[in-house]
C-alpha cells in the first residue's frame, strides 16, 4: 500500500517537473511571430477584461503586437518585453499574477492544499488498516464456528 502511494506521489512530482520544463523551453528557437505570441499569450489585453493579448483582435493590442515584435528584433529577451509592459501598465496586465508579496498566497496556496489533502487521506488509509486487523482477531476469537475454520484453514496452508 505504502509502495503505491510513493510511487503515485513520485509520478505526480515528475510529471510537473516535465510540464514545467517543456513550458520554459517551449520559446526558445522560435521565429519573432511565434516569439510575439508565446509572449502575447502572457500578457492581458488592455481594453477587453479577461482575454490574453495574442487571441484579441483589436487595435489596441495589434500595436501592442507590433511592439513586441520591435523589441524582439532589438534583441530584448520574453523576460525584458514581459517587464516593460509591467513597468508601464502595472501588474494587472500580466496573465499570471507576481510569484512575489501579496500574490504569493495564490500561488502557495494550491499547494499547501494538496499536501493538507495528501497528509489526510494517508492518516485515513492508515486508519482504516488498523482497524481491519483487531476486528477480524476480535471476530475469530468470539464466534467458535469461525475459530474452527481458520485452524482448519492454517492447516491446509
Amino acid at each position: 500500500m505504502r509502495q503505491t502511494l510513493l510511487r503515485g506521489l513520485a509520478f505526480c512530482v515528475l510529471l510537473a517537473l516535465v510540464v514545467l520544463g517543456a513550458r520554459s523551453a517551449g520559446a526558445q528557437g522560435l521565429g519573432v511571430d511565434e516569439q510575439t505570441y508565446h509572449i502575447a499569450k502572457q500578457l492581458n489585453c488592455p481594453t477587453c477584461a479577461g482575454r490574453n493579448l495574442a487571441d484579441c483582435p483589436t487595435e489596441t493590442c495589434a500595436q501592442w503586437k507590433a511592439e513586441i515584435a520591435y523589441q524582439l528584433q532589438q534583441g530584448k529577451s520574453a523576460e525584458e518585453i514581459i517587464a516593460y509592459f509591467e513597468q508601464r501598465f502595472g501588474t494587472t496586465v500580466l496573465q499570471e499574477p507576481p510569484k512575489q508579496g501579496g500574490t504569493l498566497v495564490l500561488w502557495v496556496a494550491p499547494l499547501g492544499a494538496a499536501l493538507v489533502f495528501l497528509a489526510a487521506a494517508v492518516l485515513a488509509m492508515r486508519r482504516a488498516t488498523h482497524r481491519q486487523a483487531p476486528l477480524a482477531a476480535a471476530t475469530a476469537s468470539e464466534d467458535p464456528l469461525v475459530a474452527e475454520i481458520e485452524a482448519e484453514v492454517q492447516q491446509r496452508w
